[in-house]
């Protein structure tokens, strides 16, 4: 291919010349698969593949360190003619103002002192939706919108009255919002709208749909591959505007407009002569067709030949798992001599400790228990030391909880003596490794309990209990977000301050260094602050990814919208989070025979749009938070019943083996 139009619109420094073009395939095999791969070349200024920025609609402030571990490297920085930016002294922090119009994708390229970086920016697909509420001649002092929108609190937008007329402007991504009004204090579905979505817990929200969150018209494929060189396709005959091919971080072919001289030859690339000498590196394209931005493609090397067997994917590769989650104390009990339930009478026996441990885990590693189910990585339960006593809940009714569940540490160094100890847990993250598993550790950052001596040395260090209105900040999930407790005996860090901040992330660091996990999964992600997440995640890739030349995995849980969601996600932060939004609505298509499967359609095009098709988030069946799939699919727990109050009212059973064809049919999707 000759005379290609290569992108060369940069205003200074770096010019994109003829550039050498190689690919491959990546199988419909893997298409699937919703987990991504990350880069392990560590000679790279960026370690990993710097996940493509999302813009916002005016400024988009990016923290470059985020992407270089030495900003002070970065050399000279180019952007599309259509943003003027402004860089922080200190180079830390650049800043994207647009000046013209947006292209739909772009780059930005960065030199530093070791060679350049191509990092992709993806224009903002959010609208302007005028929001209109009628209220049929009724009369209120205040009226909201509460939903997804605004993470569930009502007193985050406000509506104006015009001409009898409620409105607001909303900034919206493509996509389904369940929503209810809220006026003078009490919500209610939109009686103008008939669009109404069931809510998972027995009842029912309005559904605003902005833009159009149906799926990509024109597909970009590869259509064949030999070795090092890939050929693309897109749609049926090629027709496309912008066409961008990275390996790893750097553009390789870039071409703009479909043209005769490309309709004769082939659409392909070529991996760099470097890509050979890596054992694993990747290709990446993302295309644009009638000013719409396609799907993008992944494509993972082996010596720079495409990888089409999935057997050649790795521990560290993050596209081969699946993950097997299990509570310790409920697993199995491997060692009675570790027995130690709470002596309390107000404790019911499902509250208390049933004598799992890690025993009970090594020995099913070592039978091969998970090999067998085909499980590769194991997510297990905070293994803190706990409490010895029993403590109330806050809400109604008040039931007594001993610590069985792991989530009140009151040490962070050591493990619970009711689980086994140190040394034990290092003997089971060895086994899970010579069985070729990772081990992720439930890693509880939020808050400690009240017997953790952290609590009485720097009470300073976590927020406020008693609000200035008079009530206690307990379970404000909306509200107060990033200060509200769990329970009065749950004290919640306040990791805006630098020093909680700092200590936090080292205790984290800790059981990396001390057992050589493979990751974390991390609690109560969204009632902890950004800045937090982005210094852990700093330290472990200058700790441990980058030294020792692995890839760490994090996923958080967070509950809330797809935006909410993936504003803790991305290159700096966590590398997923559990897809809960989707989750949601497969439950309902899969379990509820009243749902239809275009609602899941919708769903999964939504979180392609939010997180791009090869993220790495987490699809998953069901948490130890919520009741298990089966018992809907089978129909013994009903969609309109208190789902945890019938645990405690009565045996949950499989009533009909129908669930199980029905569990099938969803684990196919995850």
């Amino acid at each position: 291919m000759t005379n290609n139009k290569i992108f060369n619109n940069h205003t200074s420094g770096i010019v994109l010349g003829k550039l050498k073009r190689r690919t491959n395939i990546f199988l419909l095999l893997f298409c699937f698969i919703t987990f991504n791969i990350r880069s392990v070349n560590a000679q790279n200024e960026i370690f990993g593949l710097a996940e493509p920025v999302q813009l916002e609609l005016d400024t988009t402030t990016i923290q470059l360190q985020d992407y270089f571990v030495q900003v002070n490297a970065i050399k000279t920085i180019v952007a599309d003619p259509a943003f003027k930016f402004n860089l922080s002294a200190d180079k830390k922090t650049l800043q994207l103002i647009p000046v013209n119009k947006i292209p739909v994708l772009s780059l930005l390229t960065i030199e530093t002192d070791s060679g350049r970086y191509d990092i992709l920016l993806r224009k903002s697909k959010k609208e302007k939706v005028t929001f209109a509420f009628d209220p049929k001649g009724k009369t209120y002092q205040k009226v909201s919108i509460v939903g997804d929108l605004t993470g569930w609190n009502p007193d985050v937008i406000y509506m104006e009255l015009k001409k009898g007329i409620w409105t607001t402007d909303l900034i919206l991504s493509p996509g389904r919002y369940q929503y209810q009004i809220v006026a003078d204090g009490a919500w209610f579905l939109d009686p103008n709208n008939p669009q109404k979505i069931d809510n998972g817990i027995g009842g029912f929200n309005s559904l605003l749909v902005a833009g159009e969150p149906g799926g990509k018209s024109a597909p970009l494929y590869t259509k064949s591959s030999y070795n090092t060189k890939v050929e693309f396709g897109i749609g049926a005959d090629n027709l496309f505007d912008e066409l961008f091919v990275f390996w790893n971080n750097k553009i390789i072919f870039v071409t703009a407009g479909y043209n005769e001289e490309l309709k004769k030859e082939e659409l392909y690339t070529i991996v760099p002569d470097e890509g050979i000498e890596i054992k694993r590196s990747y290709i990446r394209a993302y295309a644009v067709v009638n000013g719409k931005e396609t799907n993008d493609l992944l494509i993972p090397l082996e010596y720079g030949n495409v990888v089409t067997d999935p057997k050649l994917l790795e521990k560290d590769d993050f596209q081969r798992t699946i993950m097997y989650f299990m509570m310790v104390d409920r697993f199995k009990n491997g060692d009675t001599k570790n027995d130690a339930p709470v002596q309390d009478e107000r404790l019911l026996p499902q509250a208390n400790y049933y004598g799992g441990d890690l025993a009970g885990i090594q020995q099913k590693i070592d039978d091969g228990y998970f090999k067998n189910l085909g499980i590769n990585s194991l997510w297990i339960s905070p293994v803190f030391q706990n409490p010895y006593g029993a403590y109330q809940e806050f809400p109604e009714p008040h039931r007594w909880f001993s610590g069985y569940h792991g989530y009140w540490p009151i040490s962070l160094s050591q493990v619970d003596t009711r689980f086994g100890s140190n040394q034990q847990f290092k003997g089971l993250v060895t086994d899970a490794h010579q069985s070729d598993m990772s081990v992720y550790l439930d890693y509880v950052a939020n808050h400690i309990h009240a017997e953790h001596p952290v609590w009485k040395s720097h009470p300073e260090w976590f927020s406020q209990l008693d609000l200035p209105d008079g009530r206690k900040n307990l379970r404000l999930w909306d509200e107060y977000r990033l200060t509200t407790w769990f329970e009065p005996y749950m004290p919640s860090f306040d990791h805006s301050k630098p020093e909680v901040a700092e200590a936090c992330a080292d205790s984290a660091m800790f059981w990396f260094n001390e057992f050589n996990l493979d990751g974390f999964r991390h609690d109560a992600t969204k009632h902890i602050e950004t800045e937090f997440w982005r210094l852990l995640t700093y330290k472990i890739k200058t700790e441990i990814e980058i030294p020792q030349n692995r890839n760490i995995y994090q996923i958080g849980e967070t509950f809330g919208s797809r935006e909410l969601i993936g504003s803790y996600v991305g290159t700096g932060l966590l590398n997923a989070q559990f897809d809960f939004a989707l989750y949601f609505d497969a439950r309902s298509v899969f379990a509820n025979n009243e749902v239809g499967f275009d609602r899941l359609n919708a769903s999964l095009n939504e979180t392609f749009n939010a997180f791009g098709y090869h993220h790495v988030m987490g699809n998953i069946t069901g948490n130890h938070d919520m009741a298990r799939f089966i018992s809907y699919a089978s129909g013994d727990l009903k969609w309109d019943e208190n789902d945890k109050e019938a645990g405690w009212n009565r045996k949950i059973e499989v009533t009909d083996t129908i669930g199980y064809a029905k569990l099938k049919c969803y684990t196919r999707l995850t």
